[in-house]
């Protein structure tokens, strides 16, 4: 079921099926998706990393176990051109209805490399509608990789009728001038000395902080109460700025 389809798309048969399991059973130890997927232990860890590097799988520690759970399904759809896209079409709305079967957990999903933190980007566009609203805290100038897709995801996110407020290290002002020009969108500059290695983004339920040194990386949290403590801590900031 489905695993020509995504193979056709570039996941192995064996990502295809710990991924389905994740899909079917939600929050899984490592034993769990032995059983459910029928992929032997000498090769789980290999195929969870695989599924983990694409975004498609996050992991949690409960009482020093480590569980894993399956990302949403348009998560595929980040890492595919266009011909690929349409064999996964078809199939997408079957992985969503596996999903929706299962109690919905909460979510910490680690992206990496350029192409990792567009695909957080992307979930922001499809997740956030007209009137939303995206807040970021520390944006700086370690952005500088991203500029040019920034530039682009901001026009659509205008586009689309969402607004974002956006609090900028002090060396980031060539970036936040470029902001200030744009509509649904308010600017201002933490004080000088202020130190922001990783900056944050806050969206509806979720929580990403970003971090371009070394590997350039992406954590994604869904959880409504982390959320709504850190707007606290955005407002708070931006009355400051």
């Amino acid at each position: 079921m489905y695993i020509g389809e995504l193979e056709e798309i570039g996941l192995t048969k064996r990502e295809i099926k710990v991924y389905m399991a994740l899909l079917e059973v939600g929050l899984s130890s490592v034993g769990q998706i032995i059983k459910k997927s029928g992929i032997p232990g000498s090769k789980i860890y290999e195929t969870l990393d695989k599924l983990k590097k694409r975004g498609l799988i996050s992991s949690v520690l409960k009482e020093n176990k480590q569980f894993f759970q399956a990302s949403d399904p348009k998560t595929i759809l980040d890492f595919l051109d266009e011909q690929r896209r349409n064999i996964l079409e078809n199939v997408l709305p079957k992985l969503e209805s596996l999903q929706k079967k299962i109690k919905k957990q909460k979510e910490a999903t680690i992206y990496e490399g350029i192409s990792g933190l567009k695909s957080v980007y992307e979930k922001i566009l499809r997740t956030l509608k007209k009137k939303d609203s995206l807040y970021v805290l520390g944006a700086s100038k370690s952005q500088e990789k991203l500029e040019n897709y920034l530039i682009n995801f901001n026009k659509r996110r205008v586009k689309m009728g969402i607004k974002m407020q956006i609090i900028y290290h002090e060396n980031a002002r060539e970036y936040g001038k470029i902001r200030e020009k744009m509509k649904l969108t308010g600017v201002r500059y933490m004080k000088k000395g202020t130190i922001t290695p990783a900056w944050i983004d806050i969206f509806k339920d979720y929580i990403v902080i970003f971090d371009m040194e070394d590997i350039p990386t992406a954590v994604l949290i869904k959880d409504e109460n982390m959320a709504k403590a850190f707007k606290q801590y955005f407002d708070v900031i931006w009355e400051n700025s």
